[in-house]
């Protein structure tokens, strides 16, 4: 089977969202491959985000299905009894969470309409970002069209909750995550699950357009970035307590990003008194986010286990850092020590602690030309483990060797 002859369809929760640019470089590179891809989000259009400049290729693969429009309904009662199944294990695995379990059927009620649009269109392979919603529109889809299904598991996504996972995971033809730590906590904690079947592929950066760029500019203000959402599994007011004791003359802090510890965040930098040289800059697009990473003298995601257990797979923010080649500090959180390896290719500290982080910030500043070589270090490993064009090209090509062509010839 050629690469244009695959039929892909991805599912997403949310389109756009602004911190899902992984999710997107991936599509594109499919549809790079020769691919036809349809990229199915289960929420409808998000109009309050804005889609990154780069990405605005997807808009025309885009679609959503209404939950109540005639053709979904009428897609449901035609499958009324096939449906019983999955309804049914829903139930029962989720009978305790009535919210969530109400949720998953309303998304069975979706995949019973995209399930009826990709049996018409002929599609090979179902991809499912993310192990929640996504795929649970993905175990439905292949429950009633047969149509193999892959599954993309990154954090908060099995970290939270492994209700249903045995069965969404157990009946997919594989299972992708992010992480070695991701791998074994699956095959730890979801019955059915070998951590040697699970495929590991880093989320990944375009690495190849990224400029290796030269050390970090040493005149004016000592630069301190932070991109990423302003929610309290990213760490932020640790970074704000840390600069406030910074014994370093002259600093500034620019923060890319929104979310809903924004007031909270914004009122505790003033609380500390530190004016005008932390900046709040809201959301940014990718071409400003890179003039960012060329003006930093450091990058930092002290990222930290937040409610519900929501943490990091390996924030995005640590791997474009190091694609620069500017320093990065992050926590021993998850996946993230595959990144960010001491002394090698990052600062790793301990999560929670402003000392640590302040003691990092502080050596970056003491000896940037070290800092700058463990830098380095960390872009090599990027372009090794975390390239875009590798790792989507892997991806493809377990699409296409677990495609309903390739498993219709072997039945034969």
């Amino acid at each position: 089977m050629g690469g244009s002859d695959m039929r892909l369809a991805v599912i997403v929760t949310e389109y756009p969202k602004f911190t899902e640019t992984f999710i997107l470089r991936d599509v594109l590179k499919f549809l790079e491959f020769g691919a036809e891809v349809r990229l199915y989000h289960l929420s409808p259009y998000n109009s309050s985000e804005v889609l990154h400049e780069f990405a605005r290729p997807t808009r025309e693969i885009a679609r959503h299905v209404g939950l109540v429009s005639p053709r979904t309904l009428a897609s449901f009662g035609a499958r009324l009894g096939s449906m019983a199944g999955p309804l049914a294990l829903i139930g029962a695995q989720q009978g305790g969470k009535p919210l969530l379990a109400g949720k998953s059927a309303v998304v069975s009620v979706a995949a019973s309409a995209i399930a009826r649009e990709l049996a018409e269109w002929g599609a090979d392979h179902v991809h499912a970002e993310f192990a929640g919603h996504p795929a649970t529109a993905a175990w439905v889809i292949h429950r009633l069209t047969g149509i193999p299904y892959s599954v993309s598991c990154r954090a908060h996504d099995i970290f939270r909750t492994q209700r249903l996972l045995a069965e969404k995971l157990g009946e997919a033809a594989f299972v992708r995550t992010i992480s070695n730590y991701g791998r074994d906590f699956l095959a730890n904690h979801v019955r059915g699950l070998r951590a040697e079947e699970i495929q590991v592929i880093h989320s990944s950066v375009d690495v190849e357009a990224v400029p290796q760029l030269g050390p970090p500019p040493q005149k004016g203000p000592f630069h301190v970035v932070y991109v990423g959402s302003l929610q309290m599994r990213k760490g932020v007011d640790l970074l704000l307590r840390a600069l406030a004791a910074l014994e370093i003359p002259e600093w500034r802090c620019s923060l890319a990003g929104d979310g809903p510890e924004r007031a909270t965040l914004e009122a505790l930098s003033a609380d500390l008194g530190l004016g005008g040289r932390v900046t709040f800059l809201g959301k940014q697009d990718f071409a400003a986010v890179s003039q960012l990473y060329e003006s930093a003298n450091v990058i930092a995601a002290p990222s930290v286990i937040g409610p519900s257990g929501r943490t990091e797979g390996i924030p995005n923010v640590a791997i474009e850092g190091l694609a620069f080649q500017r320093p990065v500090i992050s926590t021993n959180v998850s996946g993230i020590p595959e990144l960010i390896r001491p002394g090698l290719t990052g600062f790793l500290i301990e999560p929670g602690s402003v000392p640590e982080l302040l003691y990092a910030l502080e050596a970056v500043h003491a000896d940037p030309g070290a800092a700058y070589a463990i830098a380095r270090q960390g872009r090599a490993l990027v372009e090794e483990e975390f390239s875009l064009a590798v790792n989507a090209r892997r991806q493809f090509n377990l699409f296409r060797a677990h495609s309903a062509a390739a498993m219709g010839r072997a039945a034969e």
